[in-house]
Parts: C-alpha cells; structure tokens; sequence
C-alpha cells in the first residue's frame, strides 16, 4: 500500500465502510447490518469507520462500534486485518446531533468506546467535531491526554479546516483527517485539506462521497461526471466515485452502504483509472486543485525574520504594522480603534464590510499588497484558528503583527450591550427585535453569540505568530452616580406562592402571598429602599397565561403585599434559549431599572429563590439574598444610611 496512508500501514484500505446508515435512523436489523459488513471484509474492505453517537439516541449510544465488533469477531477471514476507526465529540440529546468536546465528555466517550470494542487499547479516534461552546485548545488536550495514557493508538480529526489540523498538531500528531469529498462538495479539496493531508502523510477519509443521503440523486443531473459515466461505461454514481479516488492516493473513500449490491457498485467504481482526456473535462467543469490562496496557507507556519521589532503599549505609529483589536462583543472596540483611524490605518471589520472573518483576509492581502501596510482589524477573533489566517496573511508581506485584547468580562459586556440598546432604542427588545433590527445595526449581538465567544475563548499568546500581545484591562466608567436606593425582588417562589399548586398563577385569585413577607420588606421601605418587581414570565410567550392575566396576578400581589412598589419590570420571552438581554439571569431589567429610577449601585440589593437571580445580581453588580436569607429568621436589616440618601 502507498506509504502515504500513513498510520494505515500496508494493507489495502483504498476503500472504508461507513457505519452511519447501518447505525442510525432506518437502519436494516442488526443480522442484515452484519451480513453487509462481512460482504464488505469478503471484498477485500479492511476498514470500518463509526462513532459512539452512531446511533437512534442517548439510551442507544455506542452502537455503531458494538455492531463493528460483532461483525468482526463473527467473521471467518483474517480479522487481524481489520481497522476500526471511530469518533468522540458530539451528544444525541433527543435525537439530535449536538457538539459536545467538554473533557470530561470526551473522557466519558473514550471508556465507553473501548468497552463497546472490547479493547485495551482504540486503534483510532478521531474529534468528530470543534465543539463551539468549548475552547478547542481544551478538546485537544484532553485527546493528547487520553493517547498519552495509552486509551488511543492514533488520532485525528473530522470536519476540519488547515487553521485547525495546525492547531492539533500542537498537541499531537494528526494520523488521520475525515472531510466532506464528492464533486457536490469540493470545499476539502479547494481549501487545501486534501493537499495537507497528503503532505501529512495521513489518509484522508472522505465521507458523503455521493453527496449524502439526501442529495445523491443530483449526482445524475451533474454535467461533470455524466461524460465519464458515458465514457466508461459506468454508472453516474460509480463516475463521481471515481473522481473522488482520483484526488489522491492518499484519499480513502468511505460508503455507506446499507445493500450488498451498493458495495460492488463502489469496488467497481475503483477499477476505472481516470486519463488524461478525463482529468481535461472535469477540469473544464469542476477542479479539485488547491486555491492560490489555500496553496500558500499550507506551508507550516513561521515567522518570517527580520520583521520590525513592536514595543509593547505603542499606540498607532507611522511604520508598518497589522494591529488585530480582539475582544468579546461589547467590549469597547469602536472606541480603542477610532485613535488608529485617525491616523489613518485602513480599517477592516466585517461588520463595516460585511461577510465573515475569513471574508476580511482577502481584503487584507490587498490592501498589504498595494503598500497600504497600517492595517487594524477590530474583531472578535476567540479562538486561535479564527486568528490564523490574519496573522499568515501579515507575515507573507513580512508585516509585523501586534494584538491587543480587551479583556472585558462576559457580564460587563452584557452591560455595554444594553446600555447601548437603551440609548438607541429607549427600550429593551425581544428576540424578535433584535434579530430583525440587527441586519441594520451591527452591535446587536444576541446573548447567545456573545456566552458562544465567552465559551470558546483561547487567550492570544506570542507562540501564534504575534509580535506584541497587549491585555487592555476593563475599566467602567461610571456616570452620575445615582441616588436612589432600590431593592429588587423576584416573585414567584420568593414573594408568593398559588393556592392552586401550580408553579406560578393564571389568575389572581389563585395568589397566596408567602408568609412574613409584608413585615420584612415593611423595614426597608422605612428604611428608604424602593421595591421593585423583577420576573422571568415565559409562560406568557409559550402560550400558557396572557399577558392580562400576569399582569392581574402581579397587582393582586402588590395588592396582598400592602407597600408601595415602584415598577414591576418583566420578561415575557421564551426561556431556552434566551434570546433577550431582559431574562433572568441576564441584568436587561435591572439596568433599565438604575436608569430608569436613578437607582445607586452601593444601594442596590436583589433577593430572589434561583440560582438565576443570583446570576442576574452578580451581572448587576447588586448585593444578593437568598428568600430564605432575606425571610428568615436571622433576617438582614437594611444597611444604615451613607453619602448616598434615599429618593423621595
């Protein structure tokens, strides 16, 4: 076998067998399932490819892998032969396909595998995904953890860019690389991953070869294989698999086959060796050859020498430099980048150019290219791979490249968010507001994105390329200080209870006013705190109380309650996912409340019975009380008075 299948070795593993439809949805009973894969070992296929989430759900997990070891241990050839790869980092909940490279999820999956495989040791285990919720930095240490332990021979890497495959092999030798590969989807090939798993020296494992399940039916309208097809004498399926074998020598097909008769199908399709008459009509039609672009990226990076040398804490200057101001959305960029347009930088930020962050590095090639060589780039960039290609793209016109992070914390860019949205918009939005208002102000990110990037965060270092990383600390700035004291409180679980039972009232007359309640809050009144009502009601968007109805039972509350209470702030939108900066435990409504009522953060005090509300006072900024705390017993009393007064 070519040398170039690496980790593979020398037997013959031109072609895999994916396990993905015999595992999953529709699959065939577990007999026929085998009798497939013994016709494919009868075939001369050594290789099995699966997963621990090869499977119908949570209660079904690993699956796949117990299918491919009955398979082998019941068939009579030389199971020595036999290769099984599998894959850890995605969840089943419910059905779905969720990330999930948490360490302690990839730890559980790797023992679970080698206990549906019945071995000592995986022979190959591959990240099925980068999981966008953790830093992917963590998700490879945990994997070289886990090899170095001795739990997996050989590891590798799925649905994966260069940016990524470099990143790995920071942490351990990438022995294997699983793409999408057909002539539907060429992304592998034009983006350079075919190219560098050649360069590797590591089989490239290519799945949905036909395009998947659902689009290959298109394979017989494609205009590229139906003159090979023709040609050949071949199916248009076996054509379009022809041209994937084609790509490389070191490109290992993987079908999924769930009928006997489509396993001689493919092995027929790998007897057609395409010419060159054939290379020249698919290279009129499609190309499978690297970009420029993708070509130059898949030198192992290095920094160039010579590159000026950038002091640390410089502002903007006059020589050429590629500044890359990184932080959080709401961190404050606009304000740190405006010092660099003034003195002319060019500005590239793809919320002003529209397009992502891969769209900017063709922008910023041109704009080095035309001798334009003071360039910053304010962005979010979490993640080392979404910083990759800035800083190749700086040292392939031997430009310096210094970062300066905003470390600014999550719950302070909520802040910044909302308090940019009061002042735009007067009011808190919905997610409905803010997604249709975002396509026309771009500092509107949803919460969701911006806990995504807290996340996913790697912190910049020097070892990417950079020649200057500077930390600029978060530092508010705070307005008029306000007067007012002001006493937050949650109310379902906290204030009142149902007669009925129910969680929450659909009625006012279903309100039962928890005891004590009057008597405590009756002390900070005198005490010169106003009350306020502060309550998640997502029942109001799930369909299950009217607003009316909320709206009554929150009177009857105040009602029972026999104080004054200032304002009842509420978030009626959906609870998962929060869509709004106005639920619980986001700090929306508390913010609108200091700005609204003049409220003093010194004097600011939450009570709720969630670890929601505690979250919300920690985002705030607010002294929290547990219900039990704040009712019980020993009961804290107001604080004396201090320079701040109470409002009138």
């Amino acid at each position: 076998m070519n040398s170039s299948l690496g980790f593979l070795g020398s037997l013959d593993l031109r072609c895999g067998l994916g396990l993905l439809r015999l595992s999953t949805e529709g699959r065939p009973t577990e007999p026929d399932a085998i009798a497939v894969i013994h016709h494919a070992l009868d075939r001369g296929i050594r290789l099995l490819d699966t997963a621990d989430v090869y499977c119908q759900g949570e209660g079904d997990l690993h699956y796949g892998e117990r299918l491919a070891r009955k398979a082998v241990d019941t068939w009579h050839g030389p199971r020595e032969e036999v290769r099984i790869v599998t894959k850890a980092g995605l969840a089943r909940p419910k059905g779905r396909w969720v990330p999930n490279g948490r360490p302690e999820h990839l730890r559980e999956a790797v023992d679970g595998s080698l206990q549906a495989l019945r071995v000592q040791q995986l022979f190959a285990l591959l990240l099925h995904a980068n999981d966008p919720r953790t830093p992917f930095e963590d998700q490879l240490g945990a994997l070289a953890e886990l090899q170095r332990k001795g739990k997996i021979a050989h590891l590798g890497l799925c649905n994966v860019s260069i940016a990524e495959v470099r990143q790995a092999q920071r942490h351990f030798s990438v022995d294997a690389i699983q793409n999408e590969l057909s002539v539907i989807d060429r992304k592998s090939a034009t983006e350079g991953v075919v190219a560098l798993a050649a360069d590797l020296q590591a089989p490239f494992l290519a799945y949905r070869v036909l395009g998947g399940h659902a689009k290959v039916d298109s394979i017989l309208k494609n205009r590229a294989v139906a003159p090979l097809a023709a040609r050949h004498k071949i199916t248009p399926h076996e054509a379009a698999l022809a041209v994937v074998w084609s790509a490389g020598q070191h490109v290992v097909p993987l079908v999924g086959a769930t009928r006997i008769e489509r396993i001689d199908s493919c092995l027929r399709a790998r007897e057609i060796r395409l010419d060159d008459v054939d290379h020249a009509a698919l290279t009129a039609k499609i190309s499978l050859a690297p970009t420029p672009e993708a070509t130059a990226a898949l030198a192992p990076p290095v920094t160039p020498g010579g590159l000026r040398e950038l002091s640390p804490g410089e502002g903007p200057g006059d020589q050429p430099e590629v500044v890359l101001l990184m932080g959080i959305q709401g961190a404050g960029k606009s304000e740190f980048v405006r010092q660099y347009v003034e003195k002319e930088y060019v500005r590239l930020n793809r919320d002003q150019e529209g397009g992502s962050l891969e769209d900017l590095v063709p922008l910023l090639r041109e704009s080095l290219g035309a001798g334009k060589t003071r360039v910053v780039l304010d962005n979010t960039y979490p993640t080392r791979v979404s910083r990759y290609a800035v800083i190749r793209m700086a040292h392939t016109h031997c430009v310096p490249i210094r970062c300066r992070f905003l470390n600014t914390p999550l719950n302070e860019a909520y802040q910044n968010v909302v308090v940019r949205i009061l002042e735009r918009y007067g009011r808190l939005l919905g997610p409905d507001d803010l997604k249709e208002l975002g396509k026309s102000d771009p500092n509107l990110p949803p919460p969701v994105a911006m806990a995504r990037w807290a996340a996913s965060f790697e912190p910049p270092a020097l070892d990417e390329g950079f020649s200057a990383v500077e930390e600029i600390p978060f530092v508010r700035r705070h307005g008029r200080a306000g007067t007012v004291k002001g006493l937050l409180l949650d109310v379902d679980g906290t204030l009142r209870t149902t007669r009925s039972g129910e969680i929450y009232p659909r009625q006012p007359d279903d309100v039962q006013l928890l005891p004590g309640r009057r008597e405590a809050l009756q002390h900070w009144v005198e005490a010169g705190y106003r009350l306020f009502f502060v309550s998640n009601q997502s029942g109001v968007a799930s369909g299950n109380v009217s607003r009316e109805a909320v709206d009554g039972c929150f009177q009857k509350t105040v009602d029972l309650l026999g104080l004054p209470v200032a304002e009842i702030a509420v978030c009626p939108h959906p609870a998962f996912p929060a869509g709004c900066f106005c639920r619980k435990p986001l700090p929306g409504l508390g913010i609108y409340l200091k700005q609204q009522h003049n409220l003093a953060s010194d004097h600011l005090v939450m009570v709720g019975d969630m670890d929601s509300d505690a979250q919300f006072a920690v985002a705030l900024g607010a002294r929290y009380y547990s219900s039990e705390e704040f009712f019980g017993p020993n009961a804290p009393a107001p604080p004396p008075p201090a320079s701040t007064t109470a409002g009138s």
